[in-house]
């Protein structure tokens, strides 16, 4: 997973590592973003060996995500921040 912008190791959920994503600065978005669904949700929910998280406020943005899965993506957070997928 070196292409994700990340903080940390493993940790937070089932042993799953959690990635801490970059927060894109300026309104910067060079990739389709990817709105949050429903308040209080995850964007997605899979099997994979890793989370992420929101780099302004640490919600879970993501849960099992595998390597490789998301590419040239932004997750929008309820917090307002653009959070960059490698």
């Amino acid at each position: 997973m070196s292409d994700v912008v990340c903080e940390g190791g493993y940790g937070s959920r089932g042993g799953r590592a959690r990635y801490v994503l970059q927060v894109a600065e300026g309104g910067e978005t060079a990739g389709f973003v990817v709105p949050t669904r429903r308040e209080g949700t995850v964007i997605y929910r899979g099997l994979g060996p890793a989370d992420y998280t929101c780099g302004g406020c640490g919600r879970l943005l993501a849960a099992g995500v595998r390597p490789g899965m998301f590419r040239s993506l932004v997750f929008s957070c309820e917090c307002g921040a653009l959070n960059r997928v490698a």
